[in-house]
């Protein structure tokens, strides 16, 4: 690729992204209500807080986009921690949902930063404050200005957990002379699949730098069920042992008042059974309500329920906050996972595996590909093709619940099967440090 190209297209990003650059405060501040910490940091301001580092160890930046990805971080974190005692410990988001899950769930001696702004002054700021030995991007999110600011300090980066999808691919080679020099940087490349590794490769990352080894995200599945401080959803919602519960998660537009349809058939065949729907976004609860109202079907709100200020009466709960879904797929007998009847792509389907659960979703499955394989391969997953299709399959399952979960005993064995990415990652992450030859803390002119 010619350098003059790649340099005439970083030019023309820089004047794409500053045209519109005063609108951005305005942008965040609207966008995330009461979360003035997390906005100041995206502008790189954050105060005194920073990791102490003993002088010979080193300071790894880890960015996880959301929560999502910082849910593959948790069990590298924890790792570091073990193998690295003395490392200064970095982790980024750059949601406020992600931001608030970090802080929730690093492991002690961590820091949790908001990710800076793609802007060249704020990242300034942020590499002034983290001067980081080494970046380690979780998934693929990559930032123009970031990597220029990598390379110029000569700070290595890794890939972990990397995926690309075809539409990914399409992406980046229409933008081919702004990206190709970021996937060419990275010093280690571990990819989630092997259609990932050579859809990477193809866009410039080097073949030897890298490797298949899977998501740490499995791992993190097992830690939380293995979470001991957790409340007792069972009693909080009041369900009794035999009581079919379905569980509708990571829902979607339509996905919202579909799974209400579904959940309303499937109890007019079993009237004891219990829904608990949790849309992706919770400004779809006043809809769901208003739907449910409409039916004249009773419904509380788990927040009502875990206040203690209400007993559950309703045959349906909406689930109106964040970052207890995991927990509610414990208790549910019929499953469905969001995003897939909706062109989403799909979200998290193995979260419901790791409690031996099986799942049902619909056929946009384009983010979770390779999990869909490997349930769909155990008998561990259902694909519906239209909220009628999951209404006759859940009404045949409803009266086989014994033997649909036989199907969710196979999806955790195939889960168990994924485990150990970790290990592999810190393995990479330790080869690389051993690799670069820099000052554990460069100087701060360095990084001016």
């Amino acid at each position: 690729m010619n350098h003059k190209q790649s340099h005439a297209f970083h030019f023309l990003y820089n004047l794409l992204l500053h045209g519109p650059a005063w609108g951005v405060g305005p942008y965040l501040r609207m966008k995330n209500p009461g979360e003035a910490d997390f906005v100041r940091g995206r502008w790189g301001l954050y105060g005194d807080a920073s990791p102490t580092v003993p002088p010979g160890s080193p300071r790894i930046w880890l960015h996880a986009a959301s929560a999502g990805e910082a849910t593959g971080a948790i069990p590298l974190l924890c790792a570091l921690r073990e193998h690295l005692p003395g490392a200064g410990l970095i982790l980024t988001s750059g949601t406020a949902a992600g931001y608030r899950f970090a802080q929730a769930q690093a492991p002690e001696g961590v820091t949790v930063f908001p990710f800076p702004l793609d802007f060249p002054h704020v990242l300034r700021r942020a590499f002034q404050h983290f001067r980081p030995d080494l970046y380690v991007s979780l998934e693929s999110e990559l930032w123009p200005n970031l990597f220029e600011r990598l390379r110029r300090d000569r700070i290595p980066a890794v890939l972990l957990n990397g995926r690309l999808t075809e539409r990914s691919v399409s992406r980046y080679r229409h933008l081919g002379p702004l990206f190709q020099p970021i996937f060419a940087y990275f010093s280690a490349l571990a990819m989630v699949g092997e259609d990932d590794r050579r859809r990477i490769i193809a866009l410039g990352a080097s073949a030897g730098r890298t490797v298949v080894t899977g998501s740490s995200k499995y791992d993190m599945l097992f830690i939380r069920t293995r979470t001991e401080h957790r409340p007792d959803w069972k009693d909080i919602l009041a369900l009794q042992n035999g009581r079919p519960v379905v569980v509708g998660g990571s829902l979607r537009s339509s996905e919202c008042t579909h799974l209400l349809e579904a959940f309303h058939a499937v109890s007019q065949k079993a009237s004891d059974t219990v829904g608990l729907l949790a849309p992706r976004h919770l400004h779809r609860i006043p809809e769901m309500s208003r739907w449910l109202d409409e039916h004249g079907i009773r419904h509380q709100l788990l927040s009502r329920l875990e206040a203690r200020t209400e007993r559950r009466t309703a045959p349906v709960v909406l689930v109106d906050r964040m970052g207890v879904l995991f927990d509610l797929y414990a208790l549910g007998h019929l499953i469905f996972c969001g995003g897939t009847l909706e062109p989403i792509g799909g979200h998290n389907i193995l979260e419901p595996a790791a409690w031996e659960k099986p799942v049902f979703h619909g056929p946009h499955l384009q983010k979770v590909a390779a999990e869909h394989r490997i349930l769909s391969a155990v008998g561990g997953s259902f694909v519906v093709e239209n909220v009628q299709d999951l209404i006759g399959q859940w009404n045949r399952w409803i009266e086989r619940l014994p033997e649909l979960a036989l199907h969710g005993r196979h999806a955790r064995e195939a889960l168990d099967r994924l485990a150990g990415a970790t290990d592999r990652h810190v393995d990479l992450i330790l080869g690389v440090l051993r690799r670069e030859e820099q000052p554990a803390h460069p100087a701060p002119h360095a990084h001016s």
